[in-house]
């Protein structure tokens, strides 16, 4: 009997050591679950900050300019070029609206390739938000097509702002950037404020040849 050898006994620690590893293993993949679901909220948050920040940014740059138009202080150069600009044809002002929008959107567009482009992304909601101010101080009748811009304005600002700071997380090491926004996918949602802007510049360019 002194020679029978337990077998009970020796499989504990192959048995421990597979429950432990296989715990490790469970508690890494919750985890990693946990950081995906997670990810999508933080990116929603950012998304909404960001949009809040060019928000205030192009409401304070309107009120100046209003500010500006109503209080005899806007430069006699800007009023003249608005002057001259309403005085052009349907296709002239139309063009003309057109490309200072796709101009704007297009330099939002570049910053969000920089990945210190969300620091300066915030300015150009700012000198719209001026311009749009001026535009609805003297003419009342484009109130609308200048909140269209702002607006288009406002979110692409915040999807370059956004699209700057992924790349920076990316280059930082970063894995939680790398399930965000592809370029495709930020070029995709760009191209979809255009129809935005186009809306405007038609809307202006009407208004504009009827006052």
């Amino acid at each position: 009997m002194e020679n029978v050898i337990d077998l009970t006994n020796s499989d504990k620690p192959f048995l421990s050591e597979t429950a432990v590893n296989s715990e490790s293993e469970q508690n890494e993949t919750n985890a990693e679950q946990n950081a995906r679901q997670s990810i999508p909220k933080v990116r929603e948050a950012s998304r909404a900050s960001e949009r809040i920040v060019m928000t205030i940014t192009a409401l304070c740059g309107a009120a100046a300019g209003v500010i500006l138009v109503l209080g005899g202080k806007a430069d006699g150069g800007a009023a003249t070029a608005l002057s001259e600009h309403l005085s052009g044809g349907f296709g002239e002002i139309f063009f003309g609206r057109l490309v200072v929008g796709a101009a704007v959107l297009f330099a939002e567009f570049l910053l969000g390739f920089f990945a210190f482009g969300d620091h300066f992304s915030w300015l150009l909601p700012l000198f719209m938000g001026i311009g749009a101010g001026v535009y609805s101080a003297a003419e009342p009748v484009f109130i609308p097509s200048e909140i269209a811009l702002l607006l288009a304005v406002i979110f692409s600002g915040a999807r370059s702002a956004l699209f700057s700071r992924k790349l920076l997380g990316l280059a930082s090491g970063d894995r939680a950037f790398m399930r965000g926004m592809t370029a495709k996918e930020y070029a995709v949602k760009f191209a979809l404020t255009v129809p935005i802007v186009l809306a405007a510049a038609v809307y202006e360019a009407v208004m504009a040849v009827n006052i």
